[in-house]
């Protein structure tokens, strides 16, 4: 008898699946990569333009902030199911910077310390969104509103308010420190005299600022460490899990006893005052107030959260994944600004690419199931 060759066993479907599956989870980054390539081609054929450099990427993460705070909203909102975007955050923006703005005016006005003035505005901008959160919330998980509309109607709720408040005007008149907060940067390096946190080093003349190399803009700062605490609340707690759970079968998880309505309602005011920080924001690096200061985010948002692979159906999406989708949609706005394209070459890019990322989503969950 002749002794045979062991033949290979064939790859499981698990297997297969668990490929599939990991290829739909870091496609997005190859797009990063491949766009941040091409654009630099471009940039240098065209306008003789360095792309790739530390102030661009100093650029991209400024201009990803704003989406990512409001992707991280849709975020939990997408994952928890029942058909749920919330249209209202890009609205809430637009109340907290408004908000914020009055605040800091009426304190300036009256003289009082900047650093009082500053911390009341952004701590009253902050906190009054939890007010339309925990409504959007209520409607949805108690009174059984579709999250369409009920953060649709509340949206235009408090887009007519920040217009009552503000006058259909931005509020100006700040605090003097307010820009260099919303503008300025963590850390500073002036190459042989060494670093300096908060403002430019002590000492240096209008000659020497194009030497100082600005590090790590404060906003950008704040929105990692926000990016960081969302990441932990929806992958290390309890109230995460419960959120995912809901997502994948609310049913099931009635069942199971955990507690739906709470849950959702956590969900909606935590969405809320995501929205607030990034208005509070808004409103630092621009010295002012506008009840339409969120207005192109919502469908920036919305496609940051689709390119990072979470699931319009609820029940699975990860943080990361939004980080990478914010940076791709930040990446051709800044990138078209470079080549002096017209911005609603912005609008036609990120459609492109968010019927691409739809595309390769569907295709990998239909392979994965085959």
């Amino acid at each position: 008898m002749t002794d045979k060759e062991p033949s290979t066993p064939p790859v499981s479907k698990k297997t297969r699946a668990e490929k599939l599956s990991t290829i739909r989870l870091i496609w997005p980054w190859f797009f990063l990569i491949a766009m941040v390539i091409v654009f630099a081609i471009i940039s240098k054929t065209k306008n003789n333009v360095t792309f790739i450099s530390y102030r661009s990427v100093q650029g991209i993460l400024v201009y990803a902030t704003q989406i990512l705070l409001i992707g991280l909203a849709e975020t939990i909102i997408i994952i928890s199911g029942n058909g749920g975007i919330d249209l209202s955050v890009h609205y809430t923006l637009g109340f907290a910077a408004v908000i914020s703005a009055f605040i800091m005016r009426a304190m300036y006005a009256a003289q009082l310390p900047p650093i009082l003035t500053i911390a009341a505005g952004f701590s009253g901008g902050i906190l009054l969104t939890i007010i339309p959160g925990w409504f959007n919330g209520m409607l949805v998980a108690k009174v059984k509103v579709p999250p369409f509309i009920s953060t649709l109607g509340m949206g235009y709720v408090l887009y007519g308010v920040a217009l009552l408040i503000s006058r259909g005007q931005a509020i100006a008149d700040q605090p003097n420190y307010l820009g260099q907060i919303g503008n300025g940067n963590l850390l500073y390096y002036w190459p042989k005299h060494g670093f300096s946190w908060f403002k430019i080093p002590t000492g240096a003349t209008q000659m020497d600022l194009q030497h100082i190399i600005p590090l790590v803009p404060n906003i950008v700062a704040i929105t990692l460490v926000v990016t960081i605490l969302i990441w932990f609340i929806l992958s290390k707690t309890q109230f995460g899990q419960h959120i995912y759970a809901i997502g994948g079968n609310i049913q099931a998880s009635i069942r199971a006893g955990i507690p739906v309505a709470s849950t959702l309602t956590r969900a909606y005011t935590l969405a809320a005052v995501l929205a607030g920080i990034a208005g509070v924001i808004w409103a630092s690096r621009f010295t002012s107030g506008a009840s339409n200061a969120g207005e192109p985010t919502l469908l920036f948002a919305v496609a940051a959260v689709v390119i990072g692979g979470t699931s319009m159906f609820g029940g699975e999406g990860r943080v990361i994944g939004t980080v990478i989708g914010a940076l791709i949609i930040a990446t051709i706005q800044y990138g078209l600004v470079i080549l002096g394209q017209q911005p609603y070459w912005q609008y036609v890019t990120v459609g492109v690419v968010v019927i691409i990322a739809v595309i390769v989503d569907q295709l990998g969950r239909k392979m994965e199931h085959d």
